[in-house]
């Protein structure tokens, strides 16, 4: 049934098609396939028909998509079409190419644009889409046809231009500049220095700055090279900063070259070797470091959440904070903090003061193996539809954009990262790519992608990767590569075998450092991170013992016993006597003094103590006052009185109404995670399957479509409907069939009987090609189709 189907779709329309939506009727069905996987946007979703789909894919948005995907030849070559106002044969189209490409390269391009539907036809007439034409404003790269951009000029303006050239009015401006002859003396006089412009301005855009575009030349300015050019009418000024190649200048300039200098073949990518085992290894290393930066990052959010600000974005001070805690640069933290939002491990707290607050998920994540928790913030970075190197820049009000703020939402940014990183998978293991190498071959492969930002764009996403670990040194890593292949379990595999196994010790040193020879199993971790604070990090950690962070873990709960059978069975080293006594000594002193709230107060056994405290001139802002031999009050807060005593070098103890010591630790706050509104990106990649079944539907609807319009759907008596069915069941003939279907839908449909019997039809249906039941009474309408339909 399918063949028929197809050999009436391909045989319907007689002559040459006389549009887009007559030249899709005539392709074959791997044709249209192709449209559909490779642009996705016209299915979504699936057209009733062809004529829908023709008109889907001359919308200008769905156009600017697909010329985003057109590499530089053949986006030059599309340019250069759009510059002829007919229809072209291919073998004109060769002859306007001429000895730029190879007439296989010409062939190439020409059939992929018509894949793409921006254009139609063959010869002897190939047609460019007229959207198209109109996106393409300023086409192959020259500028608008100098009558265009004189006539914008008044009189006053254009009379400097016809006293030079001897002429009067526009028209014998354009006709000096558009005779060959007159033009090429023209250019000799313009000099070395305004060749040297036109040139530039002809290979490229077509447009320059220049101070004071708008302004007349006067004689004495004749020796700059761009006024000289103004005043001759081979610039033209378009605003006060700005001038434009008129169109004819440009395409002179170009002589036998009309694409201008595009390259029909992509560049090579230019690669460096160093090594698998190198690039691994340094990947993993990157890998794990950013997995403890994330940790380091949101446990202290869990003490000290940042503040979310009233337009829902990151405070630039939390922003330099964190960078400043994690050691790395804003943009880095900016990254990292954009990560584990899309990650779901933050979010915003409910109430008044919101906050950014870890969220239940972190417990899990952190709570996993190193390689598992990359995974989350590999994947997470992958198909976030934001760009953190925004982050920083100035907007149209010349205002920061913020982290998690709206503005820095990009629907194309995931599959920029993986224009990018797809492109490093194209080379061998062990080889590394510079910026400069990736941004000439991905600028060849869609010159239009990025718009503003597309010389910037592969370099942020090159850092970023490199931040995360998927590269090392520049190569894109092994397990990077299992990542992008969707093989997320192999992806862990591979990191897992690439690092250290955590480990159970630390090393204790006589001047108090603690030294971690690598990552640390996280229990060890976390009890480490009470009494020591880190000091530096590298191929080792270390770690600095001190009265203020023995303190700390004595305010956290810890005793003087638990910290001595801490170092005692966790190093490998002798404990040295220093750091015991160091221990003993704060821990004899700690609680001595208890300090609670009157506003506050402070209470002490050791009534010398009291008196100390008293005399010392650092309290007088305490403004403390006696009560009792062991109490003394003050007027400040109690936190307050704490940071004064142990300046003072005391260390004195909060406590409770009831007496008790209050633990400095809290409560690690989280919050839910919000509902998200979606965040549209661009549509998928249509897999093969899904686009042959598309392909189907869109035949049989065109296939009814036209059928209806031949033959209309006309509603008959019952025994009319069934003698027609009987009699089309009987010879094998096809019918339009009007149905109201269970959700009382009505469609049309062509069909071919079986059988018809028991109020029941069964018939071969082309929208669904298998045969299907109908009921007669939900039946409104048959026609009979002729054979040519």
């Amino acid at each position: 049934m399918a063949t028929s189907l197809d050999r009436m779709a391909t045989t319907s329309e007689t002559g040459a098609p006389r549009s887009l939506a007559d030249a899709m009727r005539g392709w074959p069905d791997e044709r249209l396939a192709v449209l559909l996987r490779a642009r996705p946007d016209l299915a979504v979703p699936v057209p009733p028909d062809l004529g829908v789909l023709a008109a889907r894919s001359a919308v200008r948005l769905s156009i600017l998509r697909a010329l985003d995907g057109l590499d530089a030849f053949r986006l030059a070559l599309l340019e250069a079409l759009c510059l002829q106002d007919h229809s072209m044969t291919r073998a004109e189209v060769h002859d306007l190419v001429g000895a730029a490409a190879t007439s296989a390269q010409v062939d190439g391009a020409l059939e992929r644009l018509i894949d793409l539907a921006l254009m139609w036809g063959d010869d002897p007439a190939l047609h460019v889409v007229g959207s198209v034409r109109d996106v393409l404003a300023s086409t192959a790269g020259v500028g608008r046809p100098l009558s265009v951009l004189l006539a914008q000029h008044s009189e006053r303006r254009l009379a400097p231009i016809e006293e030079v050239l001897g002429v009067q009015g526009s028209a014998g401006i354009v006709g000096v500049l558009t005779d060959q002859e007159r033009l090429a003396r023209l250019l000799e006089q313009a000099g070395e220095g305004g060749r040297a412009v036109l040139n530039q301005l002809a290979s490229g855009s077509p447009y320059g700055k220049v101070r004071d575009a708008r302004r007349i030349p006067k004689l004495d300015e004749l020796d700059s090279p761009v006024r000289w050019l103004l005043a001759h009418g081979l610039l033209v000024a378009v605003n006060d900063d700005t001038v434009e190649l008129p169109r004819e200048i440009g395409l002179s300039l170009r002589g036998g070259a009309p694409l201008g200098l595009v390259s029909p073949t992509c560049p090579v990518l230019q690669t460096s070797k160093v090594g698998a085992a190198a690039v691994d290894s340094s990947a993993a290393h990157e890998a794990a470091d950013v997995v403890a930066k994330v940790e380091t990052m949101l446990e202290s959010w869990a003490d000290e959440a940042p503040s979310v600000l009233r337009t829902g974005g990151f405070g630039v001070r939390d922003l330099k904070r964190a960078a400043k805690d994690l050691d790395v640069t804003e943009t880095a933290a900016a990254l990292l903090v954009e990560i584990v939002y899309a990650a779901g491990l933050i979010d915003q707290s409910s109430g008044v003061d919101s906050s950014w607050v870890p969220t239940p998920a972190f417990d899990h994540w952190v709570a996993a193996p190193t390689a598992d928790r990359w995974l989350t913030l590999a994947r997470a970075w992958l198909t976030m539809t934001r760009l953190p190197a925004l982050v920083g820049a100035r907007d149209d009000r010349d205002k920061a954009l913020a982290a998690l703020s709206q503005e820095v939402e990009r629907s194309a940014a995931p599959v920029d990262r993986r224009r990018v990183l797809d492109l490093l998978r194209e080379t061998k293991p062990g080889l590394t790519v510079s910026g400069p190498a990736v941004l000439a071959v991905l600028g060849w492969r869609a010159p239009r992608r990025g718009g503003r930002l597309r010389d910037v764009l592969p370099g942020w996403v090159l850092e970023e990767a490199a931040t995360l670990g998927l590269t090392g040194r520049g190569g894109l890593s092994s397990f990077a590569r299992l990542l992008l292949d969707g093989a997320d379990r192999d992806a862990v595999r591979g990191l897992t075998a690439l690092l250290p196994q955590p480990l159970d010790h630390v090393l204790v040193q006589p001047d108090l450092t603690v030294v971690a020879p690598g990552p640390l199993e996280r229990d060890l971790a976390r009890q480490l991170a009470f009494v020591a604070d880190v000091e530096s990090t590298g191929g080792a950690t270390v770690y600095r013992v001190s009265e203020p962070t023995i303190r700390r873990a004595l305010d956290a709960g810890r005793n003087a016993s638990d910290l001595h059978e801490l170092f005692r069975t966790r190093s490998k080293t002798p404990i040295p006597q220093s750091l015991t006594y160091l221990i003993d000594d704060v821990a004899r002193r700690h609680g001595r003094l208890r300090v609670g709230s009157s506003a506050s107060y402070l209470r002490c056994d050791d009534e010398a103590l009291l008196t100390e405290v008293l005399a010392a001139k650092k309290a007088a802002p305490l403004r403390l006052r006696r009560l009792a031999p062991t109490v003394v009050t003050s007027q400040s807060p109690v936190n307050f009185v704490l940071e004064v005593l142990r300046s003072l070098g005391h260390a004195p103890a909060a406590e409770s109404p009831d007496g008790a010591v209050l633990l400095a630790r809290q409560e690690a706050r989280r919050t839910p995670i919000r509902q998200r509104p979606a965040r549209p990106g661009e549509p998928p990649a249509m897999p093969d399957e899904q686009a042959r079944l598309a392909v189907i539907a869109l035949r049989a609807g065109d296939l009814a479509a036209r059928a209806a319009r031949k033959a209309p759907v006309t509603v008959r008596h019952t025994v009319d409907t069934l003698a027609l069915l009987q009699a089309a069941a009987r010879e094998g003939r096809q019918v339009l069939l009007g149905y109201v279907d269970a959700q009382g839908q009505s469609t049309s449909r062509v069909v071919e009987p079986r059988t018809v019997e028991g109020g029941f039809v069964t018939a071969f249906d082309h929208l669904r090609q298998e045969d299907r039941t109908f009921s007669v009474h939900r039946i409104t309408g048959v026609a009979d189709l002729a054979e040519e339909i």
